[in-house]
Formats: C-alpha cells, sequence, structure tokens
C-alpha cells in the first residue's frame, strides 16, 4: 500500500505521543512497570502500526479482562495493545523460552515505578 509523503514521521510522531500521555498516567493506575514491545523508529512503521506494551500490576481480574482497565482509563487515540501481567506471571514467563519471554526481554522498559 502506498504512504503518502511524510506518512512514517506523522505515525511516529502519533505514537510517541501516546505513549507519553499512557506513561503519565501509569502512576495512577497502579502499575509497576511498562515494557514496550515495537521499536518506534523509521522502517518498523506501517500505517497499522500500534503500541504494544506489557503492563506489570497486582491484579485479580481474569487475564481476558485486564486491557479493558486500561481501554477504559486511557482512552488511546492510536491503536494500542495492552498485555497486562502480574509479576507472578512474568516471572512465570521469563523462565520460558517462548516468543513472548525473548519479546519482553528485547523491549524498552518505559516505565519502571
Amino acid at each position: 500500500m502506498p504512504m503518502r509523503v511524510g506518512f512514517v514521521q506523522h505515525r511516529m510522531r502519533l505514537l510517541q505521543e501516546e505513549l507519553e500521555k499512557i506513561i503519565e498516567m501509569l502512576p495512577q493506575l497502579g502499575v509497576k512497570k511498562a515494557i514496550l514491545l515495537n521499536p518506534l523508529y523509521p522502517g518498523t512503521i506501517e500505517p497499522d502500526t500500534s503500541l504494544k506494551l506489557v503492563m506489570i500490576m497486582d491484579d485479580d481480574r481474569p487475564f481476558v479482562r485486564r486491557p479493558d482497565f486500561f481501554y477504559s482509563h486511557l482512552s488511546p487515540a492510536v491503536g494500542v495493545d495492552f498485555f497486562p501481567y502480574t509479576p507472578q506471571e512474568l516471572d512465570a514467563i521469563g523462565e520460558t523460552d517462548s516468543y513472548l519471554s525473548r519479546a519482553i526481554q528485547q523491549g524498552e522498559i518505559v516505565y519502571d515505578a
């Protein structure tokens, strides 16, 4: 799909602005750590690029209900995929050799309380 001139820079700016807005709100939401799984630099941005964030926090809700908390409190203006885990779940993921474990290890910590 052809992209208009300057689209990559525009999309990257939108994603970075949304990431900054999200990071600013994390202390109020009880998040202990946030990890950006996808890098935001030219060559990685496409028309459908979204933020992919692992959120670490204490939470007793079922895993499938946890992203709703972030969508309802943050109302992102661009595509964001939230992957909320408890610290215990993150430790268990770290003990595996899975795609998710490697992605988290290679991700960028964007917030650490």
